[in-house]
């Protein structure tokens, strides 16, 4: 009988999956998203649109990339890599389960 129940619908009817390969690209995808030369851009896009310098928008959306890839980095290190990759029989959600 398995406690973890599936976050979607509520059965219990999960399985285990492979936990190791489920996100091991994640912080690659999540650079491209979010890398500090992706804010950059987008500050400058900001800034312009603002009346204000592109220079200042730049730094702004470096400094702002730097913090998320950091806490981001944080989190999945802390509580996301050590998680339990589960699938729900019922409703064929997958989904993780911290330890």
């Amino acid at each position: 009988m398995s406690f973890i129940q599936c976050p979607y619908c509520q059965s219990s009817h999960v399985r285990q999956t492979d936990s190791g390969n489920a996100h091991a690209n994640y912080f690659e995808q999540l650079q491209r998203c979010i890398s500090p030369t992706q804010m950059a851009m987008f500050g400058m896009q900001v800034a312009k649109k603002a009346g204000v310098s592109p220079f200042i928008g730049a730094t702004v959306g470096v400094v702002i990339g730097g913090v998320l890839v950091v806490v981001s980095q944080y989190c999945f290190e802390k509580y996301y890599s050590n998680a339990e990759q589960y699938v729900c029989l019922d409703c064929q959600q997958p989904f993780a389960w911290a330890k």
